[in-house]
């Protein structure tokens, strides 16, 4: 699995945290540690890990009841159990 560093670093401090932030909360956060990551790719990154299960989000109804994800800077996203294994994985290499 592909995990690139700044996911590393996102994961990081949603694992210090300890509860759902938001992702507004989570780029302040990012940018007050001197880690700038733009709005877009924040959101792509939170997206692909959510897809690989590193992180969970809120989901949103769609009109034909599917659900879809939401990655603007009212979200929550929190790491998951997958994503604690996975950076403490990293971490001890």
């Amino acid at each position: 699995m592909f995990v690139k560093y700044a996911w590393l670093k996102e994961l990081d401090l949603l694992k210090r945290r300890g509860e759902r932030m938001s992702v507004r909360d989570l780029r302040t956060e990012l940018d007050s540690r001197g880690f700038h990551v733009p709005e877009k790719e924040l959101s792509d990154d939170l997206l692909k890990m959510r897809d690989i299960g590193l992180v969970e989000s809120d989901l949103l109804p769609s009109a034909d009841g599917a659900a879809i994800a939401a990655m603007d800077d009212f979200s929550s996203v929190a790491i998951t159990a997958a994503g604690l294994r996975k950076l403490t994985a990293i971490v001890k290499i």
